[in-house]
């Protein structure tokens, strides 16, 4: 989870940190066996359902067409994938293929349409905001960016892969007040980007 780290989370994890300096923070890209009982907590991408930890959503995993202002003009042209593009688009090829299903676009080659091939959607998108390309990336992820103004989307439609972020921790930890107030820091963190979002 590297891009919801480091494109989401540590940017906020101040406001935390300053209303909660009773709390030690450690974070690990690593999987971690939460029953290990090393680690209180984890964000985990996925549809909700991990035997023995206790689940609360955050937001969806969403995905949308983002690339540098100055690219958008051209990058208008990624809706008819028949048509050749100026700017060559980077992200996941099966998160292209669901974006161009949700706008009616079905059996889309874009073999020969693609960048540099990075291993990160946070990679993809500091790619895009440099101008190598188009990303496909989630407009929640990347609010900080699209609100300064580093990316811009370049279509309405967002599309979805049915998984989510969530935030899990032992059944049996449930009662931590240390875990208690980071879930409800973290719920309203949640609450307030994917409203932003919705009313863009």
């Amino acid at each position: 989870m590297p891009t919801f780290g480091t494109a989401w989370l540590t940017p906020r994890l101040g406001a935390f940190r300053a209303a909660n300096d009773g709390v030690s923070i450690e974070l690990s890209e690593a999987a971690r066996d939460l029953n290990a009982g090393n680690f209180d907590a984890a964000i985990r991408n996925g549809h909700g359902k991990w035997p023995g930890l206790r689940t609360v959503k955050l937001f969806d995993s969403v995905f949308t067409p983002l690339c540098s202002p100055a690219l958008k003009r051209a990058a208008r042209a990624i809706v008819d994938p028949t048509k050749a593009l100026d700017v060559t688009l980077l992200g996941r090829p099966d998160w292209w293929a669901a974006w161009y299903a949700g706008i009616g676009v079905s059996s889309v080659d874009l073999g020969n349409r693609f960048g540099t091939r990075l291993n990160a959607e946070h990679l993809d998108a500091a790619a895009a905001i440099a101008g190598q390309g188009v990303t496909i990336g989630s407009p929640i992820l990347f609010g900080n960016d699209i609100a300064a103004g580093r990316l811009v989307p370049v279509h309405d439609f967002i599309a979805a892969d049915g998984r989510a972020f969530w935030l899990v921790y032992p059944t049996l930890r449930e009662r931590s007040r240390k875990i208690a107030r980071f879930r409800e820091w973290l719920c309203d963190e949640a609450g307030s980007v994917v409203a932003y979002v919705a009313g863009r």
